[in-house]
């Protein structure tokens, strides 16, 4: 999806800080990469041009189908040839069959028709019923029932056999496989009967003719028959009985082996009885052959007994003397037999147990061989091998194969070892590849040298065919180990991998198509067999596997072209398509070819240029410029075009139709990317139209927007027709996808949707910023123009905003915003906030970030017109809505400023309280900012004098005192002027020694003017110069104070205790001038050196960097002015003696020599000092009690200069001084007086010289009338 995010910015006049730039923008312009140029300057013509929708059908071989859907693995159903390990240390029953042996009834006699039999015994059974019980032959009779029950049973067998395998042959045959079902169950049922007919007429003889001659071979034969029928009891009974009543008879060995048997069988479930079956044979053993038949196969059956119960060479030796006896009685019936089954049997044994390095010395002997013969001796070799590897003994199999190669030299089966040789080290060496890899090189040489020699036929056929099915299945399971198979994922393990590959190309090397068809794969269905072609299939799969995109394609190409009508020529040509397909898919990965190029309707185009351009020096190249095909995409389009030329999917065909969009999606984007507009513009197109039930079909229809916007805008010419098309197509679109009333079943998504609704809302966003903007121009139309952009929002947002949830994709919340920022553009801020309020109630918009921005613009809206409980309101709510917002705690600080200017100090004192706990660590600035405008407000409160005034100094010294570690992270400025209002507050509670301790602070802050200013300036990098300068204003007022109340400090000790010295006498001339030259002298010689030093505290206040305060300097000259003035009117409380008081003449000379002595003080010391301080007062326009009592002693004395005209001005205090006060000192520019160079009536240096008497203010001037020298003194007899 795309997120159509245009950010161009613009300017709204009327914001609550100007300057401050719009947060969302509408959209940009309509097309990427810049501005679309005038509709009537472009030539108008078709937009996309037939000829770009036509696929070109570039494939030249004629598949017979082309397979669409995913790739089709290789059928590899064969595994590699992993050996079975078998369990020989445990054998069944024996292999060599000793029933000829133990039954000598069989021999001689002819087999006969079961029909001949019954009929026979039907005669006989008549002749016996008819016998008399005496009558001598009557014996012979029933043996002979017996016998002829046997044979009829042996019959039986035979019948129930051949009707077992032509049953079984029968299998697809249900009617015949009845008929010889029932036939076999005719024939047991037989067997059963005629075999209890044998023991009853046995046992009838047993019975009645104990002295019958033959009576122990009748014994013999009834025990064998109850153990035909498994009844073991009786037949065991029946031996014993035999071997107690006929010791000497020659079936004594017979029944002792028969009973060995009985214990053989019984010891499978009962250990015990191996005990007593080795001694039944040992028994055999005592009668000798060769008239003891039996001897060698109780040696046989003695060597599984041995092997059963872990005596493996006793086993061994039994074997060995079983088949020596053999070879020294073949005539005896049954040695070859017992021959054959026991050469057969030892090498089972003696492979489990013993090595190969004696087996060739041990078999020898055994194996038939005559003297310069080994033919049977390395047979016997080889199956020992085989032994080795069924058993597991892979070490001692490979041993055995080298000592063969070695030994049968030219043979016929060397080419076999060498492939036993190779299946023992693919079993030893499962893990160990490279091993097997040059056991397979060994045996392809070992291949070629016996195929090139002289050797049968039949042996090169079978060398070949084992050889290659070794190698083939080895390799493919390499190949299914990495690759995986049947939903098992593979290892990915690089050697299989690599191993795979290179005996795929020894198997496509060595062998031709034609021959390799001969071998059989017996581990497979025959169907499943591989082939050259199959193979030369896996190698690209593995290729593919391998993500070799650029090597897979060509490969699978190769096995197309090998045979185009072949079974797996359309997967192959498939999977060669997919490689392509790949090679783009790796540069398109997460999806990425779902994303346009950024030139999407309304969309600003931010793609960066990719490396591959930078390398190419192409970055700089406009990103609708068409570029050449890369051979790479040459390919892929030429595999695209193959498919879609054979693929036509027919509606139905759901998995086909799948297919064929992904491909024409896939083609369509190369030419995409390769900014072949035409061409994307056909394919996306065909496929947003045609298929809009599939996934793609959205993307494409998106694809096919950008392409067709693109070819509008940067086409040569630009391609007028397109506008109007894509104002139609996106219509349609809309209505083909995401309308309710679509007949097609579209699988677009909800997000889909709205993504190419946003299209169609970003196109009409387009024309209410072009309103804006238009506005933004000014006019006098202007701010009706941001009322109409305003309105065109606001109708977007109606439109598709408020039908259920808002969808966040549609920027609703942007709508609503910009609407308010024009109307507020457009100063209509009452419909501002009202469309704020629309914001705030939206349901869907609460958690967008916007909302919260107009929280706090409401705010700023409601205290533009002076609403300041609601501007408050408003504040406090954005701050709780959002706590670490960007304007978070200046909305917070902003109320508790507003609430104070209301009077709500509850409210107030809560948010400063909340301002200090969530900002105080993060803000300290800020956070000692609020708490210091609280306690300023409590000290303008208290400085106003009323009833509470002592609780308001109270309140204000408890915030400061609380917010003292604020403070102390809080610019210079704020410290200093906080130190400043505490230490005023201890002064009105009395707490004196607190409050000098604060002034002090304040003092010793301002030691490095240079340096403070720098860090408040730093303090402050956002504010402007202006609000710097004020900042740096109120700090030096707040040092100004503390320099005043020092100085205060030391014209109360210094000055204010220096009273005039009060006359008490008789008023005579003589008392009064020793008053005078004593009293009167010390107190001006204490006096004005006193004066002279406290105005030296009083002008360090002039001397402050980079400019002195102009409040302070006011008290300051105030002081100084009165000083010097209250000097002059004691000294003209001088006593006068009671003669001169009655003379008018005296008295008037008296004081008029006081006023001219006095008179330079007056006008040279206090008259400068205060007219300064009245002066400063009115060019500042600030007035107290200081300026005002300077303005009436000037008045009282200089009449003529100076008038008290009260209408003129206000009371004093009329501007309030403090860092936060509600109006400010200011110049007649208007600017803070702090800052303004001071206007003085004298120079700094001429006024600071009127604070001190000078070398020339000596005191002869009072002495002059304590001493009379003057000529009018001396006239009058002074």
């Amino acid at each position: 999806m795309w997120a159509v995010n245009p950010m161009n910015k613009f300017m709204f006049d009327g914001l609550r800080n100007t300057g401050k730039k719009w947060v969302v923008t509408a959209v940009g312009a309509l097309l990427c990469c810049g501005m679309v140029a005038p509709l009537e300057a472009a030539e108008s013509q078709i937009c996309v041009a037939p000829v770009a929708s036509q696929n070109v059908c570039a494939e030249t071989v004629p598949l017979k189908a082309f397979s669409p859907g995913q790739m089709e693995r290789m059928n590899m159903q064969t595994v590699a040839p992993q050996q079975q390990k078998k369990d020989f240390t445990k054998p069944g029953a024996p292999t060599v069959d000793v029933s000829a042996q133990r039954d000598e009834r069989k021999k001689g006699m002819a087999a006969r028709q079961r029909s001949l039999l019954i009929a026979e015994l039907q005669q006989t059974e008549n002749l016996f019923k008819n016998t008399s019980k005496k009558a001598p032959d009557r014996v012979t009779i029933a043996r002979r029932l017996a016998e002829t029950y046997v044979e009829l049973e042996n019959a039986a067998f035979r019948d129930k056999i051949n009707a077992e395998v032509d049953r079984d042959k029968a299998r697809n045959d249900q009617k015949l496989a009845a008929q010889k079902e029932t036939l076999v169950n005719q024939a047991g049922a037989v067997m059963k009967a005629a075999n209890r007919n044998a023991i009853r007429y046995y046992a009838l003889i047993k019975d009645e003719y104990s002295s019958y001659s033959e009576i122990d071979q009748v014994l013999y034969y009834l025990a064998y028959e109850y153990e035909q029928v498994n009844d073991y009891e009786h037949a065991q009974k029946t031996y014993e009985e035999l071997v107690a009543k006929a010791p000497k008879s020659k079936w004594i060995p017979s029944a002792y082996f028969a009973l060995g048997e009985l214990s053989f069988f019984q010891a499978q479930s009962n250990p015990a009885q191996w005990k007593v079956a080795l001694g039944y044979y040992g028994k055999v053993l005592n009668y000798p052959p060769p008239e003891n038949k039996l001897y060698g196969y109780s040696l046989y059956k003695m060597a599984y007994v041995f092997w059963n119960t872990g005596r493996e060479d006793k086993a061994i030796e039994s074997f060995k003397k079983a088949i020596t006896y053999a070879m020294e009685y073949p005539q005896v019936s049954g040695s070859s037999q017992l021959l054959d089954g026991g050469r057969r049997d030892i090498l089972a044994v003696y492979a489990v147990h013993r090595t190969a390095a004696g087996a060739y010395r041990f078999f020898r002997p055994l194996s038939g061989d005559g003297v310069g013969s080994a033919k049977k001796t390395l047979s016997m070799l080889n199956d020992l091998g085989q032994h080795y590897l069924d058993t597991g003994r892979y070490e001692e199999a490979i041993a055995m194969y080298r000592d063969l190669i070695a030994r049968d030299k030219g043979g016929d089966l060397q080419c076999m070892y060498s492939v036993h040789i190779a299946e023992a080290t693919i079993a030893l060496q499962a893990r160990r590849k490279d091993l097997i890899a040059a056991s397979f090189e060994s045996l392809l040489k070992q291949y070629r040298e016996f195929n090139n020699a002289s050797h049968p036929t039949e042996a090169k056929q079978e060398c070949a065919n084992r050889t290659a099915v070794l190698i083939t299945e080895t390799a493919m399971s390499w190949h299914i180990e990495a690759v995986g198979s049947s939903g098992r994922p593979g290892t990915s393990d690089p050697q299989a991998i690599a191993l795979a590959t290179q005996f795929y190309k020894r198997i496509l090397d060595t062998w031709k198509p034609q021959e390799f068809a001969t071998f059989k794969f017996n581990n497979v269905r025959e169907e499943d067999w591989p082939t050259l072609h199959k193979i030369k299939y896996a190698a690209a799969d593995l290729l593919y596997f391998q993500k070799q995109w650029d090597q897979c394609g060509p490969a699978f190409d190769e096995v197309v072209m090998d045979d185009p009508k072949g079974v797996d020529a359309p997967e192959a040509a498939f999977a060669s398509l997919l490689c392509y397909q790949n090679m783009y898919e790796r540069s398109h990965a997460q999806r990425s070819d779902r994303k346009g190029a950024g030139c999407f309707p309304g969309q600003k185009n931010t793609n960066k240029p990719s490396e591959k351009e930078k390398r190419k020096g192409s970055a700089n190249a406009p990103k609708w410029q068409s570029v050449a095909l890369t051979s790479n995409q040459i390919r892929m389009i030429r595999a695209f075009d193959r498919y879609l030329c054979y693929i036509n999917p027919d509606s139905a065909d759901k998995r086909t139709q799948e297919q064929w969009i992904s491909i024409q999606y896939a083609r369509a984007r190369i030419y995409f990317e390769a900014r072949h507009w035409e061409e994307a513009a056909a394919g996306f197109k065909e496929i947003a139209f045609r298929y809009p039930d599939n996934e793609a079909g959205i993307f494409a229809a998106q694809l096919y927007l950008e392409s067709i916007n693109v070819l509008a805008s940067h086409g040569t010419p630009p391609r007028t027709a397109c506008f109007g098309e894509m104002e139609t197509d996106v219509g349609q679109l809309l209505a083909l996808y995401c309308s309710n009333s679509s007949s097609k079943s579209s699988t677009a998504t909800p997000d889909q949707c709205s993504g190419l609704t946003r299209v169609h809302i970003d196109l009409q966003r387009m024309r209410a910023q072009q309103t804006i903007e238009l506005a933004d121009k000014g006019g006098p139309d202007a701010l009706s123009t941001y009322e109409k952009g305003a309105g065109m929002y606001l109708d977007i947002f109606h439109q598709y905003c408020q039908q259920g949830s808002v969808n966040s994709d549609y920027r609703c919340d942007e709508l609503v915003y910009n609407a308010a920022r024009a109307y507020q553009a457009g100063r209509l801020l009452a419909k501002a906030i009202a469309t704020r309020m629309i914001l705030l109630n939206t349901k869907g918009f609460e958690h967008s970030p916007l909302v919260k921005s107009a929280v706090y613009e409401i705010g700023g809206n409601f205290q533009a017109i002076a609403v300041y409980d609601q501007a408050a309101n408003w504040y406090e709510r954005y701050q709780h809505m959002d706590p670490h917002g960007k304007d978070a705690e200046r909305a917070l600080s902003d109320a508790v400023l507003l609430r104070l200017g209301l009077g709500d100090e509850e409210k107030a004192l809560d948010d400063a309280t909340h301002f200090r706990k969530t900002y105080g660590q993060s803000k300290p600035l800020q956070a000692a900012s609020v708490v210091f405008a609280v306690s300023l407000h409590y000290a303008k409160k208290a400085e106003k004098g009323d009833k509470n005034s002592l609780f308001n100094w109270e309140q204000a010294r408890a915030n400061l005192t609380r917010g003292k570690g604020l403070f102390a992270k809080a610019p210079p400025d704020v410290q200093i002027q906080a130190h400043s209002i505490l230490a005023r507050a201890y002064t009105h509670l009395h707490w004196d020694p607190q409050a000098a301790q604060e002034y002090a602070i304040v003092r010793g802050s301002w030691k490095d003017p240079n340096a403070l200013v720098q860090k408040i300036n730093q303090a402050y990098p956002s504010e402007t110069e202006e609000q710097r300068q004020r900042r740096i204003g109120k700090t030096l007022d707040a040092v100004g104070e503390a320099l005043f109340q020092e100085a205060e400090k030391q014209k109360k000790a210094r000055v204010d205790v220096l009273h005039f010295p009060e006359y008490r006498g008789p008023g005579t001339k003589d008392s009064v001038l020793k008053h005078i030259n004593t009293k009167v002298k010390a107190w001006i010689t204490k006096k004005i050196p006193a004066i002279e030093k406290v105005s030296s505290f009083y002008t360090k206040i002039l001397n402050l960097k980079p400019e002195p305060p102009p409040r302070w300097v006011i008290a300051a000259g105030s002081r100084v002015g009165f000083m010097w003035g209250d000097l002059v009117d004691d000294f003209r409380r001088a006593p006068i003696p009671e003669a001169w008081k009655k003379d008018a003449e005296i008295r008037g000379i008296y004081y008029d020599a006081l006023d001219t002595q006095s008179e330079p003080i007056k006008a040279n010391k206090a008259k400068p000092a205060l007219v300064t301080c009245l002066n400063y007062s009115l060019k500042f326009q600030y007035f107290d009690q200081m300026s005002r009592s300077c303005e009436e002693w000037l008045a009282k004395n200089y009449k003529a200069e100076y008038h008290v005209i009260d209408e003129l001005r206000g009371s004093p205090t009329l501007a309030n001084p403090g860092i936060e006060g509600i109006l400010q000192p200011v110049g007649v520019e208007g600017k803070p007086a702090f800052m303004t160079t001071l206007f003085l009536p004298l120079t700094p240096e001429q006024w600071r010289s009127t604070w001190h008497v000078g070398s020339d203010s000596s005191y002869a001037w009072f002495f002059q009338l304590a001493f009379p020298r003057m000529n009018g003194a001396r006239s009058h007899g002074l």
